[in-house]
């Protein structure tokens, strides 16, 4: 065979490797991040009040300044309220209740979000609980132990199950029991996965949920026993089959796909 002619004059075509620009970020941008975070997670309820200007300053060593840029971000996204006088402060907020159409309409919105946030939890969370089961101790199954015993008194019955404060604390168990299976696996890389996308599955409580499923805590103690027995390969399978049924709940609040006509 022939080797090719090269031209040795002819310019070498580069790789197609591109390289992103970068975006100056600005500080008060990242303590909106770590906000928000912590108020999607549940580590902050509607209600609750937020550390006072101050103590948040010294808490993210950042300007008192820096903390009002981001409290403004924070209000006008509708999830802070600054409440004057000695009972005021920085107040979380709830969220108003959609209709039924209204519901529809928003949950179609986060649809390709959603496609893409459980495919990347059925890869992370089944892999940290399958290494959880092999790597917990005594001081993660007491931590998932206690937020399953939560998510049973909060789902306990139909009156429970329609308070909305409920649902809230409800949801922030829940977080803080596949956070707890994330540490369990003892991989920093599955932890900052699963708080991720906990983060970004945050749908306003009270705008979309007006009730718990009476069966939204039947996969966690599965999930529990297998992890406690040791059984990496029935708390992954557990955990696939908790996820995919999640999946279904949240798409069941969808509008259906119109059928084609013939």
């Amino acid at each position: 065979m022939r080797a090719k002619h090269v031209n040795p004059s002819a310019p070498v075509k580069q790789p197609d490797h591109s390289i992103g620009s970068i975006r100056a970020t600005a500080t008060y941008e990242l303590v909106v991040e770590q906000l928000r975070k912590a108020i999607f997670l549940g580590r902050f309820m509607p209600g609750d009040k937020l550390p006072p200007e101050r103590d948040l300053a010294t808490q993210m060593l950042v300007s008192r300044t820096t903390i009002r840029e981001a409290i403004r971000v924070l209000e006008g996204e509708g999830l802070l309220a600054v409440k004057r006088g000695a009972a005021g402060g920085l107040i979380v907020l709830g969220q108003n209740r959609l209709n039924n159409a209204e519901i529809e309409a928003y949950m179609e919105t986060q649809r390709g979000l959603l496609d893409s946030l459980f495919e990347y939890r059925l890869a992370n969370e089944c892999a940290a609980a399958s290494l959880a089961a092999v790597r917990r101790d005594k001081k993660h199954l007491a931590r998932l132990r206690s937020a399953l015993t939560e998510m049973d008194a909060l789902c306990a019955n139909k009156e429970s199950r329609a308070n909305i404060s409920n649902i809230a604390r409800f949801f922030a168990c829940d977080s803080e029991f596949h956070l707890a299976i994330a540490e369990a696996s003892m991989n920093h890389f599955l932890f900052e996965a699963v708080e991720q996308s906990r983060a970004a599955m945050f749908l306003p409580v009270g705008k979309v949920f007006n009730r718990l499923e009476d069966r939204a805590n039947d996969h966690h103690q599965g999930i529990y026993a297998a992890i406690e027995s040791q059984n990496s390969e029935l708390a992954a399978q557990r955990m696939k089959m908790h996820i995919e049924a999640t999946r279904v709940s949240l798409y069941n609040l969808m509008p259906k796909p119109a059928k084609s006509k013939k």
